[in-house]
């Protein structure tokens, strides 16, 4: 955005815009940059022209609690320069941001020769406090889920502790008296996915207490998608459902069994959204050398992300055309990629598919 087209600027005759630009500056911020802190001196009005800002409270006296986003064509900062007070906010870039930055002294010269902006100024105190407030009831109403989320996987995994035993020592012995290869298999399976299970289970109960602890190991992406082959082969011996894999040996540190969680989401979703008609997966995978990162793709052509949920895909409890589902797997997905210190992202197309992106570093 120009900064002249800034919704601020509406109005404004060419003479007054062109005294208060003369005494403003265009600043530009990475992604989680600090703009200012709580607390500090309210020097400056901001107005964003690329990218957005995260407004954020000092919670416990180590967390920080986002209470509002900005993005551009908005404005921020307002509230201390006509008041005096110190930031009661911490800003902080959410990507690449670019500001007009206006200092106090030149906006409240700016006001007094000017009426309309005053205007604007109240109604986005008032839009600020609406944010706000809202944000605040969202962020509450998130935190009793989680709390109620954690309590009923706690109970469940001390409820299922015995069944879980039985299972996999039903299916070890099974395994020590036959001489069946295929059987020997699927006994193999058995006990690998009761394992899963409680790692399930154990994942849910860490992102429902904001954790997501990580035992990295060298792990070869083309071994592990194998394994992750071998435990879904029901899925992809049925016609109806065509996986294509072409992941070359890249080796990495990773945890193993929460890469494996991840391709189980993602690639899940997409048999779920195949219905009894079926469809294609594919994974690939290829090194990027220059950023030391592994980009990983699973497309399918599952119909795409309905677009009233795209903007909220990877949030908690956002969920679609599933009667059983929790709208948990995919925020875990994004908690377990991000713990690896990557990023994951969607390009999507209604009535054909999706493209799932995810960089982990090497």
């Amino acid at each position: 955005m120009d900064v002249t087209s800034h919704p601020f600027f509406a109005d404004v005759n060419p003479k007054e815009l062109d005294r208060i630009l003369e005494r403003t500056q265009l600043e530009e911020y990475t992604s989680e940059q600090v703009i200012f802190e709580e607390g500090s001196s309210s020097d400056a009005l901001y107005l964003i022209l690329e990218g957005k800002v995260s407004f954020q409270k000092q919670v416990g006296g180590s967390d920080w609690l986002t209470v509002n986003q900005g993005e551009a064509g908005t404005y921020f900062g307002e509230i201390g320069v006509l008041t005096g007070e110190p930031r009661a906010l911490r800003a902080v870039a959410l990507n690449e941001v670019r500001v007009l930055y206006v200092p106090g002294d030149a906006l409240r010269g700016f006001l007094r020769n000017i009426s309309h902006p005053v205007e604007k100024l109240l109604q986005s105190v008032v839009q600020h406090l609406d944010r706000t407030t809202g944000h605040f009831i969202e962020e509450r109403l998130h935190q009793e889920k989680m709390a109620m989320v954690g309590s009923m996987v706690n109970s469940i995994v001390h409820d299922f502790k015995n069944p879980f035993c039985v299972i996999s020592l039903s299916a070890e012995l099974l395994r020590q008296k036959i001489s069946n290869p295929d059987l020997y298999y699927l006994c193999d399976n058995i006990m690998g996915q009761v394992k899963r299970m409680v790692e399930m289970a154990s994942e849910l109960s860490e992102y429902s207490r904001g954790e997501s602890s990580l035992v990295k190991t060298p792990v070869c992406l083309q071994q592990l998608m194998q394994q992750f082959k071998a435990n879904n082969f029901p899925f992809f011996e049925h016609k109806r459902v065509k996986l294509e894999v072409d992941v070359p040996r890249i080796q990495l540190q990773a945890s193993e069994s929460k890469l494996l969680r991840v391709f189980q989401n993602l690639v899940g979703n997409a048999i779920d959204a195949f219905g009894v008609n079926g469809g294609q997966i594919r994974i690939s995978a290829k090194k990027q050398a220059a950023e030391n990162q592994v980009e990983v793709r699973i497309e399918d052509n599952a119909g795409g992300i309905p677009e009233e949920i795209r903007d909220r895909f990877f949030e908690p409890f956002v969920t679609h055309g599933k009667r059983e589902g929790t709208g948990l797997g995919t925020a875990i997905c994004k908690s377990v990629v991000e713990a690896h210190g990557g990023r994951i992202g969607f390009e999507t197309e209604t009535g054909k598919g999706t493209c799932f992106i995810i960089h982990l570093p090497l």
